[in-house]
């Protein structure tokens, strides 16, 4: 059995906590090039490509090295991608964590250590508009902590946290290729409340969508 401490964050966490969210999505990458792999409108891409290839330059193996560029800057495509992701995040709300989440009313931040060792962290904001709800935000364990239960101590921590302050709700939200995460937030007891399409141009292209959870909590 682990032994896990969940503390409230402190600034001297600010380094790894940037580091875990990083790694946490630049982890994504392989599932989400195996999950664009399998869409049709990428076979379609792909057969269009090396038809061109061969109309062009009449020969497949110079049709086939093209296909394989035009993957490999596909992946260089998917970097970047996720790299504005992390940017994104780190500008909205953990470039300053001690602002986001711990001066405001009923918002906190968390971390979880193995043998002194931050390892997972989690945040907590109440929605706006809505008095009865608050968000749990930023979840993440490091990929060789996983599977020991780490997430579900995190994710419970937030529920407590919000029963405690006489919230009714907590939403989240996580995206397509975020398999672990959708299995994790049903087997807790999460139910789906709606799914959204990404709407920027690649989203569309690759139909990820947002799902959003709610958890119930019994007062």
């Amino acid at each position: 059995m682990v032994d896990i401490l969940i503390r409230t964050y402190e600034n001297r966490d600010y380094d790894v906590v940037l580091e875990l969210f990083a790694r946490g999505i630049m982890d994504y990458l392989p599932s989400t090039s195996m999950y664009l792999l399998r869409l049709r409108q990428v076979h379609v891409i792909i057969l269009v490509s090396f038809i061109t290839f061969y109309l062009v330059f009449s020969s497949f193996l110079v049709s086939s090295l093209g296909v394989v560029a035009l993957l490999a800057g596909a992946r260089l495509l998917l970097v970047f991608v996720f790299h504005k992701i992390i940017k994104k995040a780190h500008k909205l709300d953990l470039q300053n964590i001690e602002e986001s989440y711990m001066s405001g009313q009923n918002s906190c931040f968390w971390v979880a250590e193995v043998n002194g060792r931050v390892v997972g962290m989690v945040g907590v904001q109440p929605v706006q508009g809505s008095p009865h709800e608050v968000e749990l935000r930023r979840l993440s364990v490091a990929k060789e902590h996983r599977h020991k239960g780490i997430a579900r101590r995190l994710c419970m921590h937030v529920i407590d946290y919000a029963h405690q302050r006489g919230y009714e709700h907590v939403t989240l939200n996580t995206s397509t290729i975020q398999h672990a995460a959708h299995k994790l937030y049903l087997k807790m007891g999460f139910r789906k409340t709606k799914s959204k399409p990404v709407s920027d141009p690649f989203g569309r292209l690759v139909d990820v969508t947002v799902t959003y959870y709610t958890y119930d909590i019994r007062t």
